[in-house]
Order: structure tokens, then sequence, then C-alpha cells
């Protein structure tokens, strides 16, 4: 029986262990998969979407925590036996691994119309797929490594915390470093199951042949299987295939070729709008139909078990379907709602100015209510476009804010501007109204912030010394589905849970 110290060295020593295979697995994507496919034709924006974090996480593990690893659980241990002062230095890189599955889940959708740009993909994956390194695997069960990587992070740390004292030196920083990863774990095991899901599109891409494009993360493929088609002309059995989307049902004819398409698409009916229904036919069992907006089908299952569940899984899709449809245009319906009673004070006023009895010139209270109609039609006008820039809105490239100062309707572009006394994102102003706090003697001048920035940028720049950082390298950066651009990236030693960006030119 192994003692309780020599229990938690075993749990170390299998986190090395485990950590020099991952390791490896980081160098296949880094040096085999992505050259290859750049090798391969594939385009460059799909190859930089899915490897674009992949070589600094390959830094990070490969030149800081492996050998961190390897030099306190093989040199170190019997005087310094702890785990958790050096995962704690991986927080930072754990949300890089999850938005690197985001990425990748986002390009490889594209990957199945490079393919048919590139015939020479075809000859990637029987090249690349069978050399040893890549063990008979593919680029996406590859690709999963970096985010399956978290759930065992958190295993092993918690089956370390089961066997260290309570009073041990390290317990607070495991603690806290297992904290940190199960906040990770989560979001990874969401990450895993999206890549489960496109796997399966991509497969029923290529068993479709591409003739649909159905690869796409809203997509989820609930059912399918072989069916009977009864003919209209004589009732002949026929046979078909069944893909059962969340969205829509793709009605098939099976193709008999060994390799390559296996179905081709005869009908494609969305799920709105569709109805099944079991049909009794004489001298025919298990019978049931589909109609679509388009066409009616009259299908045969092969029992009456099968028949019952594809009714129930189709009756299913479609109930669910109808109440996401509800839950969005109810949301949209509370959204429009909410924009239309956004307090507008500019234009109140000036609405209750112009509706006081005399304010035309005259007094009659018919001049008063032809000025409340003109304030309501000059309101709503002001409601429908930006006063800046005059563009119309709409719920969501274009939506409505307000100026802070003067209550004015503007768009998101115009109301970029902060005041100077309050650089709040909540406090956005007009440009007018912007103009006019800068040059107040109440606010501080551009020139007092700009000798502020210049401060508190050379404060920083002796923080983020490459000789003070744990990690420090250029990475790209995407921010609200912008381009991409350079980033010079950072972990000091004395903020190891923090990352800080800095722009290339800084």
């Amino acid at each position: 029986q192994c003692t309780e110290p020599q229990k938690l060295f075993n749990i170390a020593n299998e986190l090395l262990h485990t950590e020099e295979a991952y390791v490896k697995r980081l160098h296949l994507l880094d040096q085999v998969f992505c050259t290859k496919l750049s090798e391969a034709g594939i385009s460059s924006d799909v190859i930089t979407g899915i490897f674009s974090n992949i070589s600094s996480i390959y830094c990070f593990h490969g030149q800081f925590l492996l050998p961190e690893l390897k030099t306190r659980i093989t040199q170190e241990w019997n005087v310094n036996p702890r785990l958790g002062d050096i995962l704690q230095k991986l927080a930072p890189f754990l949300k890089m691994k999850n938005f690197l599955v985001e990425r990748f889940v986002k390009c490889w959708q594209r990957l199945p119309r490079a393919a048919v740009e590139s015939p020479s993909l075809e000859g990637f994956k029987n090249h690349v797929y069978k050399q040893e390194v890549c063990g008979n695997l593919t680029l996406q069960h590859h690709m999963l490594e970096p985010v399956q990587r978290i759930p065992r992070y958190e295993l092993l740390l918690k089956d370390y915390l089961k066997k260290l004292p309570e009073e041990a030196p390290d317990r607070k920083d495991a603690e806290k470093s297992l904290e940190l990863i199960s906040t990770a774990a989560n979001h990874s095991n969401a990450a895993i199951r999206k890549m489960e899901k496109m796997h399966k599109l991509l497969e029923v891409y290529e068993r479709l042949g591409g003739e649909e494009d159905i690869v796409n993360p809203a997509n989820e493929l609930i059912k399918e299987g072989h069916i009977q088609k009864l003919s209209a002309k004589n009732g002949t059995a026929q046979d078909r295939y069944l893909f059962l989307f969340n969205s829509m049902v793709l009605y098939c004819v099976p193709k008999l070729r060994l390799i390559g398409q296996k179905f081709s698409v005869r009908e494609k009916m969305d799920i709105a709008g569709l109805q099944v229904q079991e049909i009794a036919k004489q001298n025919v069992a298990h019978t049931f139909s589909i109609t679509g907006k388009k066409r009616s089908l009259e299908l045969q299952a092969r029992t009456e078990e099968e028949k019952k569940e594809w009714i129930q899984v189709i009756q299913a899709t479609i109930e669910k379907h109808k109440q996401n449809s509800e839950t969005f245009r109810a949301f949209n319906s509370s959204f429009s709602q909410e924009e239309e009673h956004l307090p507008d004070s500019s234009i109140a006023s000036t609405s209750s100015v112009e509706s006081m009895p005399g304010a035309d010139g005259g007094g009659a209270l018919g001049g008063g209510d032809s000025c409340r109609k003109s304030s309501k039609s000059k309101r709503d006008k002001e409601k429908q476009a930006c006063k800046s820039c005059s563009e119309s809105f709409n719920s969501i490239t274009k939506r409505r804010h307000h100026c802070k100062q003067c209550g004015a309707v503007i768009c998101a572009k115009c109301s970029e501007f902060k005041p100077l006394a309050d650089n709040s994102r909540h406090n956005r102003v007009c440009k007018d109204c912007f103009l006019q706090l800068s040059a107040s003697p109440c606010s501080p001048g551009v020139e007092a912030v700009g000798e502020q920035k210049k401060r508190l940028a050379a404060e920083k720049q002796s923080i983020l010394a490459v000789e003070n950082s744990l990690f420090s390298s250029y990475l790209q950066f995407l921010e609200k589905g912008k381009t991409w651009y350079k980033m010079w990236v950072t972990i000091p030693k004395t903020e190891p849970l923090v990352l800080y960006l800095q722009g290339s030119s800084q």
C-alpha cells in the first residue's frame, strides 16, 4: 500500500506524463496539420481561423508549463511538493482554448466548400490521416485535444485535493486552481458538445455529396434512417432515406456506391408548417404521412414501433420549433416596445412647449391640437433616423441610442463620444454635446487627458517588460466580428492571472 505522500507524487507524475503527451499532440497540430493544409491549397483564411491560437497554446505548454512541471516533480518534489502555484498560472490560457474551439467550429463549416474548390483536400485526408504520427485519427479528433485537456486537469486536481492534508502549504493554491479550472471545464464541455454536433453534420454533408449546405452551428441532426415511400401511381414501396433536423427534413434517394456520395436529396421540407399524421391503408401496415408547404409524402416504416417513433420525434421537433419561433417573436416585440418607450428629454420638452396655447402666436385650442400633431409627427420622424447622420434605424444593425446630455436619438456610430470627466461607456453623448463639454472649464482638457494616458502607459511598460513576464508573444486578436489584427500579449510575473493585450503600434 502507498503512503499518502506517495499517492500525491503518483498524481503529480500522472499529470506530468499526460502533459508530455499533450504537448506532442499540440506539436502535431501546429507543425504537421497546419503545414499540410497549406500544401493542399486550402484558403489561408480558413487555416488562420482554425489554427489562430494553436501556436501560442503550444508555446505556453511546451516552453513554460511542461518545463516547470518537470523541474518541480523530478527535481524539487522532496523539498517543495506543490502543484497549485504552477497550475494557477494556467488560468489565462483556459479561455483561449475555449475560444479556439469556437473559432474552429465556425471555420470548419467552411471546409466542405473549400474541399469542393480544392480537390487535393481528399488526397490530404488519405495521405496525412494514415501517417503513424496521426494514429489514423482525423483533424477534428486532434482539435478536440486542447479542450478535452481542461476536464482532465480538473479530475487530476480533484483527486490531488482529496489526498492533500488540510494543513498542507499547497492547499490554498490548489483549491484556487481547481476553482478556476472547474469554471473553464464547464465551458469546455459545452464546446465539446458543439464540436461533436458539428462533426455529425460534416458526416451527413459528405454522405449527401455536398448537395445541401447543412454545416451550420444552428442546425442539429435529430434522427435519420431508412424508410419506404409509397408510390402515388401504383402504391409500390420504394427505398428512401430521411434526415430529420431541427429546422428541416431531407427526403433522399440511396445511391449504390461503395465510396463517395451515398444519398441524393429528392425533397427538402421546412419544419415550419410541417404536419405529420398516422394513416390507415388497406393491405399496407405501419404507414404515416408528412405534409409540407409544397409536397405530401406517404411513408411506410418496417415495424409499428418504428412508425410511432418517427411520428413522435417529428411531432416533438415541430412543437419545439413553434415554441422557439414564438419566443423569438415575443422577444422582438418586447425589444421594440422598450425602444419606443425610451425617454427622450429634449423632444418631450419641445413637445410640451409647442402644445401650450398661444405657442404659435394664436391662443385658440385648435392651434394647440395642430401643434401637438406636428410635435408627434416630428418625434416619430426623429425616432426613425439618427439626428447626426440621418441614417434610418433598424432593430439589428442600426439601433437607437440617446445622448445623455441633450436626449437626442442617435446611432451607435454617432454616440461613441464620452464626457471627459466621466469616461463611462454608459454616459455616451452626441458629437455636439461632446464638443461643448470639451470646451467647458469644469472638464479636463484634451491635453490633460493625453498626459494622463502617457503616464499610465509608462507605468505599464515597466510591468510588461519581457524580462518581467511569464509569457509574452504576438497573437491574432478579433473583436466583435471585425477583422483580425496583431496584438502583443503579456502575462506579468507579478500578476499571473492577468492577460495584457497591447496594440502592435505600442
